[in-house]
């Protein structure tokens, strides 16, 4: 008889459990990521709502493009904004989706000929 036949399975052992810390700070991670796209977006929906966004910058104050006086800057940040709203919103799914895999993909059958 072949190996396969005769081999007794063996029992493995159970996986590790996650700890509630590392749960805790996924989903924490998860929901900043979401709470920032959503924020971002805001202010992009916002802009197109009253026709002028406010921009924040690292230093000095704060610089407010309207489409009727800087329309290129007006639509180029209302599309990074809303650019990165959305791909934030992405991630934080993505993240939240990633770490509640519990176990790894098993390896597919083959067909007995």
């Amino acid at each position: 008889m072949s190996q396969k036949r005769t081999r007794i399975p063996q029992p493995h052992p159970s996986p590790p459990q996650k700890s509630l810390v590392s749960r805790g700070l996924a989903i924490m991670i998860s929901v900043f990521l979401i709470f920032t796209g959503v924020l971002l977006s805001y202010s992009a929906i916002d802009g197109l709502i009253h026709d002028s966004i406010t921009t924040a910058t690292r230093g000095g104050p704060a610089k407010v493009y309207t489409l009727a006086r800087q329309p290129g800057a007006y639509w180029f940040h209302i599309v990074i904004e809303g650019f990165f709203g959305g791909l934030l919103l992405v991630a934080g799914v993505a993240w939240h989706r990633l770490t509640r895999i519990d176990k790894p993909a098993t390896k597919a059958m083959r067909k007995p000929r």
